[in-house]
């Protein structure tokens, strides 16, 4: 009697196992909505448009800070960043937190990170091959990856400290002489290439860590083909980060004599209040040219990282069972506003790419509606018919991915920046900065319909004093209901 109800149990778990679909969870580093798919004039992203014919486009994704610790630390607890308490990139989730992958892991999945999913400094632990502030109970495997990243061989150009580049092959050298882990090595600051361009000869993509990255993952894919048990696959691409790192290919496409400069008018800072303005890099248009072509390559040469890892999930014929999440962690600034980077409320840094392909749900269609990456916790769970994790505070897309013009309970995105706090709606963009110290209390307003440059503030316009603060008392009510 023991043997038949063992031999029940076994024979119940493998077709719990094989019920459930697999989840393979790709997230890049910094990319903001330049893929050709998306409909971005200049950046080419052959392998990713050829993804989304497989399943739903999200136009209107959005982050919850646009800071890499912050956005990854929402998106893996499932909560907004004022309370998981991470709001900067030196911040730890709470280890007891039952993180996205810890719940899969938790539900009978086979689950492991490749590379960059929770916070890691970039390139810093890439070229130490340390897991930064990675998230380790989350995990049943967890794989660095470590490369040269800025020290690379190559053409190297950095456009802020251009004589940091002289140093660059003594520092390679003492990298080759370290053993992988080595507590003792660190990182010297100048390797960071903040606005650095590297140029590598494609007989050397193999160093670079998306290549490495691929690699590894579809090792792991290889490894778990034959397996009855589901798996939670999570790869990190880090590209396009700084340094913009890509090889000859990637690059030729785009040409630094007619590659676009960011458009702006001439008094665009006038009515941006000075919580919203980054520093000024100062920048010739020929140095902006050649880093919006840097970008531009890096994220080519991640699209086809991308489009080797799916490859091989069909070749294994793993893809009919498989929900494959495509996304970045935040957006970035090229030179719009005069600005770069992150961590303002901009459009370029707030809006995120974001595909969803799962089985049997829509293919090839694009969703208008406004959605937040706090959302896939709870998308995941219901796709793989899990029941929803206490605790999470995004809502499941799965209505969208049947319908993409289905209505959900919340059609609008909060985003925070821990200096304030945005609103964006499908028409309006709203900015709130709080009263702070020295700086009074500013806002910002724009309309997305007419000006989705943001280039008119009309948060002082008596004409939008409604909207303006209609919008206001939605924001401030969604943070409330958090707190």
């Amino acid at each position: 009697m023991r043997l038949l109800l063992f031999l029940f149990s076994l024979t119940s778990t493998a077709i719990a196992h094989a019920a459930k679909p697999n989840v393979l969870f790709v997230i890049s580093d910094d990319l903001n909505t330049a893929l050709s798919g998306l409909g971005h004039p200049e950046c080419k992203t052959p392998y990713l448009d050829r993804f989304a014919e497989t399943g739903v486009t999200f136009t209107r994704a959005f982050c919850q800070f646009p800071l890499c610790g912050p956005s990854r630390a929402s998106i893996m607890s499932g909560q907004y960043p004022i309370v998981n308490g991470v709001t900067g990139n030196g911040g730890h989730l709470n280890p007891q937190r039952m993180t996205l992958p810890r719940y899969f892991g938790s539900r009978g999945y086979w689950n492991a990170r490749v590379s960059k999913i929770f916070h890691m400094g970039i390139p810093i632990d890439i070229v130490q091959g340390t897991p930064g502030r990675d998230h380790a109970p989350s995990w049943a495997e967890a794989h660095n990856i470590r490369a040269l990243e800025t020290l690379t061989p190559g053409k190297v150009a950095n456009f802020t400290e251009p004589e940091v580049v002289a140093e660059y092959p003594r520092l390679r050298e003492q990298w080759h002489a370290v053993k992988p882990g080595d507590k003792n090595y660190s990182m010297p600051r100048s390797v960071r290439g903040d606005f650095a361009v590297v140029e590598v000869a494609d007989r050397d993509a193999s160093l670079l860590p998306d290549t490495l990255a691929a690699d590894k993952a579809i090792g792991l894919l290889r490894q778990r083909a034959g397996q009855k048990q589901p798996f939670f696959l999570a790869v990190g691409f880090v590209r396009p980060h700084f340094p913009f790192i890509s090889t000859e290919s990637s690059l030729r496409p785009y040409d630094p004599e007619t590659t676009a400069l960011p458009k702006f008018p001439s008094d665009d800072q006038a009515d941006i209040p000075a919580q919203a303005i980054a520093k000024d890099m100062n920048l010739a248009d020929d140095a902006v040219r050649q880093l919006r072509r840097g970008y531009y390559g890096a994220v080519s040469f991640m699209d086809e990282k991308f489009g080797r890892l799916m490859a091989e999930l069909d070749r294994l014929k793993l893809r009919d069972n498989t929900i494959v999440v495509f996304v970045s962690d935040h957006g970035y600034l090229l030179g719009e506003h005069r600005m770069w980077k992150k961590t303002r409320l901009w459009e370029e840094a707030i809006r995120t790419p974001l595909i969803i392909s799962a089985p049997g749900r829509a293919r090839g269609v694009r969703c208008n509606r406004v959605v937040e990456l706090v959302d896939l916790y709870p998308t995941l769970a219901e796709l793989a018919g899990l029941p929803p994790e206490p605790g999470t505070q995004g809502q499941s897309l799965v209505p969208l991915l049947e319908n993409p013009k289905a209505k959900l309970a919340r059609n609008d995105a909060w985003i925070y920046t821990g200096r304030g706090h945005g609103l964006r709606t499908e028409r309006w963009a709203f900015m709130w900065y709080p009263a702070k110290r020295n700086r009074q209390e500013a806002f910002m307003l724009y309309d997305m319909k007419s000006d989705p440059g943001q280039f008119t503030n009309l948060a002082s316009n008596p004409k939008y004093a409604g909207v303006k603060t209609r919008l206001h008392s939605r924001l401030r009510e969604r943070i409330a209901s958090v707190k």
